[in-house]
């Protein structure tokens, strides 16, 4: 690790919120602690913000849209500007990975060799997507109207994006860097318990030469400064990741102003393992579906479909992989598994596994916090099993968001697609299966936004992704992805000047 990583480990780190290019303590003089979850050691501070704040972040960033210091740039110069954000980003990524590790919990070989390089080649790929779109798309008006109709993609305005605790820099990244490529201007509210990374992104974005006001970064708690934020009026377009019940809150707030709103929400996602499939592949596909992120990934495989003669093998298979896994300090490079983000979500973990028990699952394996000299200061919790689930249990129908998985068994492929479908979630899905064929036909009956087939949480940047259901709306990432941070417009212009002439003065007798 470089000095300065090394260095950060042995301080408690103190942020500021970010307001139009400037670093600020906030209105209250409060603080808020950020826990690493290993240990429960406090390992950095950052302001408790207030809706003056938010309101202060939003005017800034309203003054700067409407001055077109950013939106009234061009393409060519957005792209110069997220291409040098993304080099930024990349050249950082140990340190971005190590604060993203010592803030959430994730294992440290994911974070400094993946997550940094991947938030930086979102915002290259926003940069490539955003080259590669037509300016104008000329379309002649049919018919004997003498006219030209043509479509242009403009910014939507301010946009407030509200970011999960899970993945904040990755899911925080993906959002920033397609409302910036469109020439927005935005506040961003970070989870307020691991906002660290994206106060680091702000600080990048700032220095590769976006303009002041454009980005505006406020931490404090969803539930006022984060309320205020999404039904604030001079807010355009909200686009928040968390759970379907905020979602549902912020549909509200925003339809009295008829604001523009992205959701990404929960899922409860199906893997289905068909009778064909190499039980080697079987077994790693279904633990990585429930384990990556030790389970706090809004797409994680938890309701496993296996055919009732498979059943219990493959769980055998499963567990005994499971015990080869090295659980502790995300900080280490051996590790495989680290804790959980907070004791709350530990707290609620637990709370689902007892829900498992009572309902009738049989808890094949884990369901318990780990303790001893490694974990009794974190919040660890063993991978865990439930086998003989049905799908209408709670445990099976609502997203815990831990290392939880729910094995489901099934008589037919047909009764597999049903069950599959039969949730309010439709976030990812995924097939286990040799028959490449039948994979593809299935994957077009499942209800949800991204379908895997022999693989798992592959969010490729260049690709959409978004849920069906009550797992959200809009896409994220790729063309689609922008497309969301835009108003269309039609403009038509008459080819004929003598209005006398023209055709829809006749129809109404103007021409007389």
């Amino acid at each position: 690790m470089s000095k300065e990583v090394v260095q950060s480990m042995n301080n408690v780190l103190e942020y500021q919120l970010f307001m139009n290019g400037k670093w600020s303590r906030g209105s209250s003089g409060k603080w808020m602690d950020v826990i690493n979850p290993a240990n429960s050691e406090v390992v950095a501070r950052v302001p408790s913000g207030t809706e003056t704040d938010i309101n202060n972040a939003v005017i800034s960033a309203r003054k700067a849209f409407d001055s077109g210091v950013w939106s009234g740039k061009s393409v060519e110069e957005r792209v110069k500007v997220l291409s040098n954000i993304a080099a930024r980003i990349i050249s950082q990524g140990e340190r971005l990975g190590f604060l993203e590790t010592l803030t959430t919990g994730g294992i440290i070989r994911r974070t400094v060799l993946a997550d940094g390089k991947e938030v930086g080649f979102r915002f290259l790929t926003a940069a490539k997507t955003l080259e590669q779109l037509p300016r104008v798309e000329h379309q002649m008006a049919p018919g004997f109207f003498p006219m030209h109709s043509y479509v242009k993609h403009e910014p939507v305005g301010v946009c407030a994006l509200i970011t999960p605790w899970n993945l904040p820099m990755m899911l925080g990244g993906i959002k920033i860097a397609s409302a910036l490529a469109m020439g927005n201007t935005i506040v961003v509210k970070p989870a307020s318990i691991t906002p660290v990374t994206t106060l680091e992104l702000a600080k990048i974005i700032h220095e590769a030469g976006v303009p002041p006001g454009v980005i505006n970064v406020v931490t404090g708690p969803g539930s006022t400064v984060g309320s205020y934020l999404a039904g604030h009026p001079e807010v355009d377009r909200v686009s928040f990741t968390g759970s379907t019940e905020v979602g549902r809150r912020i549909s509200h707030q925003g339809a009295d102003s008829v604001k523009r709103i992205g959701l990404e929400l929960g899922g409860k996602s199906p893997l289905i393992i068909l009778d064909d499939a190499d039980m080697d592949v079987a077994v790693n596909i279904s633990l990585l579906a429930f384990l990556f992120h030790t389970g706090q990934a809004c797409e994680s495989g938890t309701r496993l479909f296996v055919p009732r003669a498979m059943q219990q093998e493959l769980v055998e298979r499963m567990i005994a992989q499971i015990r080869k896994l090295k659980i502790g300090d995300p900080l280490s490079p051996e590790t495989d598994i680290g804790p959980v983000v907070s004791e709350q979500q530990l707290k609620t973990i637990m709370e689902y596994v007892e829900i498992g028990k009572k309902e009738g699952a049989v808890l094949a394996y884990g369901g318990t916090r780990l303790t001893g000299p490694e974990y009794d200061r974190g919040f660890f919790f063993e991978p865990t099993i439930f086998t003989n689930c049905t799908n209408s249990m709670k445990q099976v129908r609502e997203e815990i968001f831990g290392p939880v998985q729910c094995v489901i068994p099934y008589d037919s492929v047909e009764e597999a697609i049903a069950m599959a479908n039969d949730s309010p979630y439709g976030l990812g899905g995924g097939i286990c299966s040799r028959n490449v064929g039948l994979a593809q036909k299935i994957a077009g009956r499942l209800r949800t936004g991204t379908v895997w087939i022999n693989t798992w949480h592959v969010l490729r940047p260049d690709m959409p992704f978004g849920g069906y259901k009550q797992s959200g709306l809009g896409r994220e990432s790729s063309y689609q992805g922008l497309m969301e941070f835009t108003e269309v417009k039609h403009i038509c212009q008459s080819l004929v000047y003598d209005s006398r002439t023209t055709a829809l003065s006749r129809l109404i007798g103007l021409d007389k």
